[in-house]
């Protein structure tokens, strides 16, 4: 319209439109999820929140259960970590899966027993902390400081990595002394001592000269757990002769000058500890003239050798010489042989001994025997009577009963050439080896055989017992079980006795006296009984080192010996540190008790599996576990052991400062199971981190949507007349919380992580939030309350899911929802009561129905379109449950909504096909003009009606202003 309006100077025209109508904003009426719960957090806030929750709700839980759960308590035995160091990702591993399984049990009201231990003593923190107070000092060498330092040594690494264990979230009673478990505690010593005398008067420790595993550079025995295997190690390999004095009956002498032995050694630094000569009285052997490839007849041909039959290709193969065999001899025949020692040549008549250990694999079928460097050298030389005759002494140096070249060189640096050097005349053939040799764990140096007084647990009285225990025992998991069993069991039978000695000032000392002249032990029970008063008296066993004879001994005690305390000496040894860790079961279990589950590497079947196996059978004969649950070994991307000289090491500290805690403790449920190789990366953590950021996503959604905390399940009816949506998630619910702690019981944490990822992607998100989204943004007050019932258990449910996992998440979460109290103190537990199959059944069908719509449409509006569905008999049964009339088009019935379509005619089908009992027929309806509040009904055409809305939102409206 134009309109003219007249001024003095003349006209304007103006142009003037009418303004249309305004939009009506309906963003205020809708139910929309309301939370400052924070969708992300900045690094430097979010490591603000960890330490608060940790402070504020992890802190106090241990103690909360403890004191408020019933029933018999659930005992996880803490297998020690060692208190030299900082914490590093296997670590991690270890606690965090530890912690899982203790929380998996705490969110369901069950009590927890778990005392968190270290072990305290060994080489490695004596090294340590002599490294650290400048070794070199004359001060040093005296025991007593030694021990001063190495308890400060572990006492601080102790608090260090008790700081991290807390930071992850770990639950137990850190600040009570009482709550933890140090084997250097005066307690702890108390209780091992009792059980080495227990162990001595049942005869099943004694004192023996024996070969063991023995470590010149730490200077120590070591037991098999204490050492690694470098399978690089080079050593020489040689066939050496030695001269028979006494043939063999069936061999005629008069043709040739000598007979030689032929054997084969990898350490020639031996030879001059050789006291016999083994063979196999089943094996053949062959008398042979040597001869080179070029005709060079050996020796003029005046000698001949004897070796087995069976090994002639192999030792021409390698030396490269020619065999003729001129007789053979059965083994048997070599019974009285005897033979000149090769480096003390007046030995004229050492024996020849039959044993079952000489095989025809490897060698000459004859056996250099050297009883002080090997076990069954040993063994054979002990039953025929042979004396121990050992020149090496605890450093590895030749002493000296050693030939005049050898005294005072050590036997792995200069032993081996200088033997070499000087039985020359007598190598028939010299090359070199590379194989795998045994190294100390500690110090990585190569270790020897050597035989010395030491203390042993009679282990072959164990054996039996101890397998039958294994056969009792649950182990986890359960794919590998039966393997596992299989490899303790046989770790435990091959293992020919325990060395329980060591020769260092930093342990528990051994509590026995020995008489100067005879060498006799004395140990009874009085004697033990001051120990372990002074012990308690002085807080620590130092004195054991700092006073003499005279002050440790009162008279009664020299008395009871009949001696006088100039007539005896304390014992030098100290405990093997795996009968401290194997006997700290006597910390946390009562009698015959046992732990329900001992959780820890696959590397303690030699270790702590078995130490506390043997321990408990002798003192106990019984078990102290009645399940395992064997984990593996944090390597890198590549498989590789993290080790500083790669350069590959991720520590958990910089893990849980980068990503989060629980992003940590994601990572180790979800990778930690499993495998033995352990992958570490940060594409890993970072893919646990964003696996966290969607589960927040939903936590957050759920938090913001439930609102009154106070609602009750009597506030929403379970009728049949309830939405088929709220009851399928309940059951849903029921049926998912049932298989995630099943999985938590059978520690299976890769398989929960699975499980709940699935849950809250499939049925949480994709079916049950997107389904509801109109009716619980738009519909009435009743429905909306319903949903808010259903989504507060969703909530409850998966925060119990999730705590034992993800605690940190959990308590951040809540505190939204109620800041009153933590999350653990509460109790939550799906209702047998919404278990419900034919609503399942109901359900599935009308999801099998909208996946095949869904294939259909693709991308459209499914809001516009209009179905006309025809069903064999049993799925119209089914969907009639939610489309209730037949053959009429119906725009408001539950299959609507799950269809997220305008209208549905449900119709029978008369031919339905073997394939699908169902056909779909879809009609666009592109002339709706949809509500513009809930986007779902058709506008209304009633001009009575209010606003340009659809009926429902009007009603609705209505509601709303007349509650006002």
């Amino acid at each position: 319209m134009n309109q003219v309006l007249r001024w003095k100077s003349g006209f304007r025209f103006y142009s003037i439109k009418y303004a249309g109508k305004e939009s009506i904003k309906y963003t205020s009426t809708i139910n929309l999820p309301r939370t400052k719960f924070p969708t992300r957090l900045a690094q430097k806030a979010r490591i603000e929140i960890e330490r608060n929750l940790i402070e504020s709700k992890i802190a106090s839980c241990y103690q909360y259960q403890e004191e408020r759960h019933q029933g018999a308590a659930f005992i996880l035995h803490d297998g020690p970590p060692y208190a030299n160091g900082d914490l590093h990702m296997g670590h991690a591993v270890n606690k965090i899966l530890k912690d899982i399984t203790i929380r998996s049990h705490v969110i369901r009201g069950h009590k927890v027993h778990y005392i968190p231990g270290w072990d305290c003593h060994g080489l490695p923190i004596e090294l340590k902390a002599m490294a650290a107070a400048n070794a070199g000092t004359k001060s040093m060498k005296d025991p007593v400081i030694i021990r001063k330092k190495s308890r400060q040594f572990a006492l601080d690494a102790i608090e260090r990595q008790k700081n991290q264990f807390r930071s992850w979230g770990v639950l137990a009673n850190w600040n009570n002394k009482s709550k933890v478990y140090l084997t250097f505690n005066s307690n702890f010593i108390v209780k091992q001592l009792n059980l080495f005398l227990n162990l001595y008067e049942k005869g099943l420790v004694y004192r023996d000269l024996k070969p063991v595993y023995w470590s010149p550079s730490s200077k120590t025995a070591l037991a098999e757990a204490e050492l690694e295997y470098d399978a690089n190690f080079v050593s020489p390999s040689l066939y050496v002769r030695f001269r028979l004095t006494n043939c063999p009956k069936a061999i005629a002498k008069e043709s040739f000058k000598n007979i030689f032995a032929l054997i084969w050694t990898t350490t020639p630094w031996t030879l001059p500890s050789n006291q016999a000569i083994c063979y196999n009285s089943n094996l053949m052997y062959a008398l042979v003239k040597l001869e080179s490839v070029n005709n060079q007849i050996h020796e003029k041909d005046e000698n001949r050798y004897l070796i087995a039959q069976s090994l002639l290709e192999d030792f021409q193969k390698t030396t490269n010489k020619i065999c003729v065999v001129e007789q053979l001899i059965q083994g048997h025949e070599l019974t009285n042989c005897t033979y000149q020692h090769p480096v003390f040549l007046e030995q004229q008549s050492l024996p020849f001994f039959d044993a079952a250990h000489v095989q025809e694999f490897k060698g000459t079928g004859l056996v250099h025997t050297a009883p002080a460097h090997g076990l069954d050298d040993f063994i054979i030389c002990t039953k025929n009577s042979i004396s121990i005759r050992s020149i090496i002494n605890e450093e590895g140096i030749y002493d000296d009963g050693a030939p005049s070249y050898l005294k005072g060189k050590t036997v792995l640096d200069d032993g081996n050439e200088l033997v070499m050097k000087n039985l020359k005349k007598d190598i028939v053939f010299a090359s070199t080896l590379t194989h795998s040799y045994p190294i100390d764990w500690r110090t990585k140096k190569p270790v020897i055989i050597r035989a010395s007084q030491q203390w042993f647990i009679n282990t072959a009285a164990l054996k039996d017992r101890a397998v039958e225990e294994i056969d009792k025992i649950v182990v986890y998991p359960r794919v590998n079980a039966e393997a596992s069993k299989k490899s303790l069991k046989a770790q435990v039978m091959k293992r020919p006795y325990w060395c329980i000695s060591r020769q260092r000032a930093w342990g528990v000392p051994i509590p026995v006296l020995y008489e100067k002249t005879s060498g006799k032990v004395l140990l009874n029970k009085k004697l033990l009984q001051h120990i372990c008063d002074l012990t308690i008296k002085e807080d620590n066993i130092d004195f054991w080192w700092s006073q003499s004879m005279e002050e440790l001994l009162p008279p009664f005690l020299l008395n009871e010996f009949n001696v006088k305390a100039s007539d005896v000496t304390k014992g030098a040894d100290i405990f093997d540190i795996w009968f401290d860790s194997g006997s700290t079961w006597s910390q946390v279990l009562e009698n015959q008790q046992a732990a329900d589950l001992y959780l820890e590497g696959c590397d303690q079947f030699t270790g702590w599996f078995q130490s506390s196996l043997l321990l408990s059978i002798a003192a106990r004969n019984c078990t102290p576990y009645k399940a395992l649950f064997i984990h593996g070994f944090a390597v890198d991307e590549n498989g590789h052991k993290m080790s500083k000289s790669l350069g590959n090491i991720i520590s958990p500290k910089d893990i849980s400062g980068k990503y989060g805690v629980d992003s940590l403790r994601w990572w180790v449920a979800a990778h930690g199971t499993q495998h033995m190789a352990i992958n570490v990366s940060h594409q890993l953590v970072q893919q646990s981190a964003e696996s966290l950021g969607k589960i927040r996503a939903i936590l957050r959604y759920l938090n913001g949507s439930i609102e009154d905390k106070s609602l009750k399940s009597s506030n929403m009816l379970t009728t049949t007349a309830e939405s088929y949506l709220n009851r399928f998630l309940l059951s849903q619910l029921y049926n998912f919380e049932k298989e995630v702690f099943s999985l938590y019981d059978c520690c299976e944490y890769n398989r929960v992580i699975a499980c709940i990822q699935n849950f809250v992607t499939n049925q949480i998100s994709a079916n049950y939030i997107h389904l509801i989204k109109d009716r619980f943004y738009c519909g009435t007050t009743k429905e909306i309350e319903n949903i808010r019932f259903t989504l507060k258990q969703c909530y409850t449910l998966l925060c119990k899911a999730l705590w034992p996992i993800a605690p940190l998440l959990v308590e951040e979460s809540w505190s939204y929802f109620d800041d009153s109290k933590s999350f653990y103190e509460d109790k939550f537990q799906a209702e047998p009561t919404w278990k419900d199959e034919s609503v399942e059944e109901v359900m599935e069908k009308a999801l099998e129905l909208k996946r095949a719509l869904n294939q259909q449409t693709k991308s459209k509006n499914s809001w516009l379109l209009s179905l006309q569905v025809k069903c064999g008999e049993s799925t119209l049964n089914l969907l009639k449950r939610l489309h209730p009339s037949l053959n009429t088009s119906l725009t408001e019935s539950e299959l609507c909504e799950i269809l997220q379509v305008n209208s549905v005619n449900l119709q029978s089908l008369t031919t339905p096909s073997a394939s699908l009992d169902f056909q779909i027929d879809i009609v666009s309806r592109s002339d709706i003009e949809l509500c513009p509040r809930c986007r779902r009904f058709a506008i209304c055409s009633n001009n009575d009606i209010k606003h340009d809305i659809c009926q429902r939102c009007a009603l609705c409206l209505d509601l709303q202003t007349n509650s006002k």
